[in-house]
């Protein structure tokens, strides 16, 4: 049995990143794909006990403290969902990966790169995205597009400038894995089309 492929929806606020992840599940069921929607953090109990304080809690957490609670939540999921999934043959389509964290809690808020690289490796048993499809949006809009507000899309526009800056940063040395999708206002079908075409070459669709 062949191992599952690993896809990855990334991007900064209110790129539409979810809806796109969706998109693509719906896609791959209906060609008969066996396939597995998760998030980041989240997928099992305790991981989705973490994300409400990461993303909720009403007391300020430093940006170490982020850190160690995403990667929690990480090797959680990884170990009970991702890696017996992937193992099995079935494809799992991640909403946020590892790259948030360096994008976010990096780029965003200051940790040192090599560090939270180091991390994301032990939590994810050195598994990489077998293709990443990183949604860049103009912050700006991407935060005025957020209905529901949260720690995050609260940390200001220069915060996400850099959040941005660094997605773009992470797709440069991996083009044969990273794919950089232009946020389409309004039209979420153009971008779905773009995703598929890439995933139709990489699953042999």
């Amino acid at each position: 049995m062949s191992r599952g492929s690993y896809i990855v929806i990334e991007g900064g606020e209110g790129c539409g990143k979810t809806t796109q992840a969706e998109l693509l599940h719906n896609y791959l069921k209906e060609k008969n794909i066996a396939c597995y929607l998760g998030r980041e953090p989240g997928g099992i109990k305790a991981a989705e006990e973490m994300r409400k304080i990461l993303k909720h809690n009403k007391e300020d957490i430093s940006p170490i403290g982020e850190l160690f609670g995403f990667e929690f939540a990480r090797t959680e999921f990884f170990d009970k969902i991702i890696i017996p999934k992937l193992d099995t043959g079935i494809n799992v389509i991640s909403d946020r990966s590892g790259y948030s964290t360096i994008a976010y809690q990096g780029y965003g808020g200051g940790i040192d790169l090599d560090c939270i690289k180091l991390m994301n490796n032990i939590s994810m048993k050195g598994i990489k995205p077998d293709i990443t499809f990183i949604i860049d949006i103009d912050p700006g809009l991407g935060l005025e597009k957020e209905v529901v507000k949260d720690r995050f899309s609260e940390k200001g526009l220069e915060y996400h400038k850099r959040v941005r800056q660094g997605f773009l940063d992470i797709a440069k040395p991996n083009s044969k894995r990273c794919v950089i999708i232009q946020y389409q206002e309004g039209n979420p079908d153009k971008m779905q089309k773009e995703i598929r075409q890439h995933i139709k070459t990489r699953l042999k669709i």
